[in-house]
């Protein structure tokens, strides 16, 4: 069905048209041309009002290009009306081309052009401003209007990665950042408390110094978090005092590793194991609260040394849930020493709670008895849990 007063733009091969009117109705919708197939489809996409005549441009943005339209003429035929001209108006909305969804723009004042149609557009990318200048309203307009839409459309930096994505509460966590179209120029980092992104920082803000790495990539150190607690907050960022990026990524403060509340358990410390075989024990992370720690990336050190003090060779396996599991072996008898360290939030290492432990390797014992889930597991559990006990009633 033939349709006028519409706008067409060009999007992934495909040519898309929005709005106009014919003789026996209006439209609010897309219809899309693929250029390769050479077929018109309708994929669903509509707008809350029809209109026709209306000014429309596209806009690169970050993450996505944005399709703005502004003005025209709009109105509702009944079936069965007489056939009448529409009524001018002066709204504005966009088309997310990620999302292919519409959504109106929110001028943050009142003040506002007269309703009109045919109005020229263009954008201006120095100050984010759609500019519109005259149009028709019952006569030729010669007026110039402009619309900041810089949080729609977002500076011309983005962020989209950090990793790790946590970090404990006082902070002094290295981070690093992922994004596009960044710039060696005054860069913010903004921790800001919720679910939510921020337009302007304020009191649930709190900002880090970024260090420029290339045009993807930004390092920096948390902020601490202490006035918050642990809580989940967004990340996001500014360069050269811009806008914040309208796109933000989650992180979560959790309390404080504490080494003098975490523990070990397990064959390969404080009890007698096999030797020459693999041997293993957990390290088990917990905070101020002794609370187990529910997620990985803290730092700990092993050392495991003979009665020469040699040391023997160990691996830590991160398990992502609070929990480490050290792996190691020896291959003479005797009594070995474990010592295990915690990289504190001063910078320091730090003996966890009873390092160092003491494990006597003897021969002639079963392979079996240095592992996790061997049949001496429920005894180095209870010691471990007893040990907890004791400690408790003498703190």
């Amino acid at each position: 069905m033939g349709r006028g007063g519409h706008s067409l733009f060009a999007w992934e091969d495909k040519l898309y048209s929005y709005g106009g009117w014919n003789s026996e109705s209006q439209f609010n919708n897309l219809i899309c041309f693929d250029i390769n197939t050479c077929e018109w489809s309708d994929p669903d996409i509509y707008n809350d009002i029809s209109r026709w005549n209306h000014s429309a441009i596209m806009v690169e943005a970050i993450p996505s290009w944005k399709y703005f339209i502004f003005g025209g003429e709009s109105t509702n035929f009944n079936e069965g009306q007489i056939r009448t001209f529409g009524e001018y108006v002066n709204s504005a909305c966009f088309l997310d081309l990620a999302t292919m969804r519409w959504s109106n723009v929110m001028p943050e004042s009142e003040d506002a052009p007269s309703p009109r149609e045919y109005a020229a557009v263009s954008y201006d990318y120095n100050s984010s401003r759609l500019m519109i200048f005259g149009g028709w309203s019952n006569g030729w307009l010669q007026d110039m209007w402009t619309l900041n839409v810089s949080k729609i459309v977002g500076p011309s930096y983005a962020i989209t990665k950090i990793d790790p994505p946590l970090g404990q509460l006082s902070g002094g966590v290295p981070v690093n950042i992922r994004g596009v179209g960044f710039k060696d120029q005054n860069i913010k980092v903004y921790f800001t408390c919720g679910k939510q992104p921020t337009d302007i920082p304020g009191k649930l803000t709190v900002e880090s110094v970024g260090t420029f790495i290339s045009e993807t990539e930004v390092t920096a150190l948390t902020p601490s978090f202490e006035n918050f607690g642990p809580k989940e907050c967004v990340v996001q960022m500014s360069v050269s005092g811009g806008d914040l990026t309208t796109t933000w990524v989650p992180f979560a403060y959790f309390m404080n590793t504490r080494a003098i509340k975490s523990l070990c358990y397990g064959p390969g410390m404080a009890m007698e194991a096999a030797v020459g075989e693999p041997c293993e024990f957990v390290i088990q992370a917990r905070n101020d609260q002794s609370e187990n720690r529910k997620s990985g990336r803290d730092v700990f050190e092993v050392k495991i040394t003979d009665a020469n003090k040699n040391e023997i060779p160990n691996e830590i396996v991160d398990l992502d849930d609070g929990s480490y599991r050290v792996k190691y072996k020896v291959d003479e008898e005797g009594d070995y020493q474990c010592e295990v360290l915690f990289l504190d939030d001063k910078g320091k290492m730090v003996p966890v709670r009873g390092s160092p432990y003491t494990t006597t390797f003897i021969g002639g014992l079963k392979a079996d008895m240095n592992v996790l889930n061997g049949p001496a597991l429920p005894k180095y559990v209870v010691k471990a849990i007893e040990g907890c006990q004791v400690w408790m009633k003498e703190t």
